[in-house]
């Protein structure tokens, strides 16, 4: 990280506004399926997205990312202490989601790249944030409650 920033100021505004982009990002995911699971779904369900199963158990997921991302969207305005948390929780997600699409036997392959990549394109990107966030609150600038 230090050899791609120059300073403690540069890794500071790249990782607020990659948890920034994270927290939008989940949001987004969670709202779009939220409101139309079935188009949401497409690219992982495919032509099952449009069965009321996968219906139902895309408006559970889509309430799990607004939660999370309306969640550091709220803590990085007002209470930053709670953004390493809610990223952590973020990353174990995405994790477990990761794990799920590249180990759950008879996915069709697009299914199981597509999901992949996102869940793990999220797993990265929330783990740069925590670790900038890291890196923040040694030197100061966020206090961190645990």
């Amino acid at each position: 990280m230090t050899l791609l920033l120059s300073s403690d100021s540069d890794a500071a505004q790249w990782g607020d506004r990659v948890t920034a982009l994270v927290g939008y990002g989940r949001a987004a995911i969670g709202i779009a399926h939220m409101i139309a699971p079935t188009r949401a779904n497409d690219l992982i369900a495919g032509t099952d997205a449009a069965l009321p199963t996968t219906r139902a158990s895309a408006r559970t997921f889509g309430i799990r990312e607004i939660y999370i991302g309306g969640g550091l969207i709220a803590a990085q305005r007002a209470y930053p202490a709670a953004v390493g948390p809610l990223l952590c929780a973020g990353v174990a997600v995405d994790i477990w989601d990761t794990a799920a699409f590249a180990l759950t036997a008879q996915l069709p392959a697009r299914t199981r790249v597509a999901g992949c990549l996102v869940a793990g394109g999220f797993a990265v990107a929330g783990a740069f944030a925590v670790a900038s966030t890291d890196r923040r609150a040694r030197i100061g600038r966020v206090r961190r409650p645990y």
